[in-house]
């Protein structure tokens, strides 16, 4: 075997470590948020789904989304989780994983009612339209 046959990456190991690492870091993380750590679940689940997404591996990272939001929920920090409920909710639909897309929407839904209570979601504040009036156009003024 020459120098060059045996620098060769034989049957794709540095791809499937790639692979390896990153459910390491999704197992990871479910060891952090079962111990109780939603701190360290949630960035063991960030480099996951980072490391998934680079990959294409679209089902893995949209369910490390919907664990980070998760984690953020065991924190009781909502306005945290909303991002990732957002984002992972288009995800679970176009793969079809409808159990895990209603979960998410009824998360998402709680979250909202939750940070429109206590006035997070900017409306509410002194001065400040309601979104209806600050969702349409300005109009203009004639001349």
């Amino acid at each position: 075997m020459t120098m060059q046959e045996g620098s060769q990456d034989p049957a794709g190991t540095a791809g499937r470590q790639l692979r390896e690492a990153a459910y390491f870091l999704d197992l990871l993380g479910d060891s952090h948020q079962g111990l109780g750590h939603p701190e360290a679940a949630i960035e063991a689940y960030r480099q996951a789904a980072d490391r998934f997404r680079a990959q294409g591996a679209e089902c893995s990272y949209a369910l490390c989304l919907l664990k980070i939001a998760d984690s953020y929920l065991s924190l009781g920090e909502p306005w945290h989780a909303v991002g990732y409920l957002e984002a992972c909710m288009p995800l679970l639909r176009d793969l079809g994983l409808t159990r895990h897309e209603g979960r998410a929407r009824q998360q998402l839904d709680a979250c909202l009612a939750e940070l429109a209570g206590v006035h997070l979601l900017g409306e509410g504040r002194v001065g400040q339209q309601p979104l209806t009036e600050r969702s349409r156009p300005t109009p203009k003024d004639p001349k």
